[in-house]
């Protein structure tokens, strides 16, 4: 046996977890593309109504009922519980996962509802490094990346694209590192990207993600942004916009 091989197979731990929930891997209907969406983004979802529960894969996932090629689930939180959770997602066979959650912006122009599409993260977690990427950025995939800012542009949806910092510990920014990922260009902060973008480019998935700024840090101190009217208008569009293309 070699050392070094990985003792567990992804696809034979989900197809014996749906076995047990009722279900034969090789013939549900699995949605090609997922978004994972923040809690109360997929909360909010919920109550829309717009999807059915179908499957134990991942977490609960959901079937847009427009389109049993698009679904929606509660993303895990930080990078190796999302990693993980793509591991299951693509197990399954969904071919899409695009994240779409809160992060803090790092630049000092930015304001809350800020919209970002990110071209990849900074890597600041254990994972990528697990998975033999032990590189500075993780990148998302350009050709999903690409077809969210054609259909933000077409709705006339502004948004900013560009590279963002994914950390493991976020309790633990120092100032030091706030200032150096913003002078490297960085948009935002968050915890889920580098783990899901490096599952992706192991098993040969597309992802990208998507960030609604919910605070700013800005004079040394997180200035928040939750209650704030263009934060709330910018969950709705954005859950307006992929409901209307489920």
């Amino acid at each position: 046996m070699n050392k070094n091989e990985v003792v567990t197979n992804p696809k034979k731990l989900v197809s014996l977890e749906l076995k047990n929930q009722g279900f034969d891997i090789d013939k549900i209907n699995v949605p090609k593309r997922v978004y994972l969406l923040a809690d109360s983004l997929y909360d909010e979802m919920i109550m829309k109504n717009c999807g059915t529960y179908k499957y134990p894969l991942g977490g609960k996932l959901y079937v847009f009922n427009a389109n049993e090629n698009i679904g929606f689930i509660k993303a895990h939180m930080c990078s190796p519980a999302i990693a993980t959770q793509a591991e299951d997602l693509i197990a399954g066979g969904v071919k899409e996962l695009i994240h779409i959650g809160f992060a803090g912006g790092l630049q000092t122009d930015m304001q809350a509802g800020d919209i970002i599409i990110t071209d990849g993260a900074y890597n600041d977690t254990a994972v990528a490094r697990l998975y033999g990427y032990d590189l500075d950025i993780i990148e998302s995939s350009k050709k999903l990346t690409n077809g969210l800012c054609r259909i933000f542009c077409d709705n006339e949806i502004a948004y900013r694209r560009g590279k963002h910092w994914t950390t493991d510990a976020g309790y633990m920014e120092t100032w030091g590192q706030i200032i150096e990922y913003r002078d490297k260009g960085a948009l935002c902060v968050e915890m889920e990207g580098v783990g899901l973008f490096t599952v992706a480019a192991y098993r040969k998935c597309l992802a990208t993600a998507i960030y609604i700024i919910s605070d700013i840090y800005i004079e040394n101190e997180w200035n928040l942004g939750w209650g704030e009217n263009t934060l709330e208008d910018s969950i709705q569009k954005i859950l307006n916009l992929i409901t209307q293309f489920a």
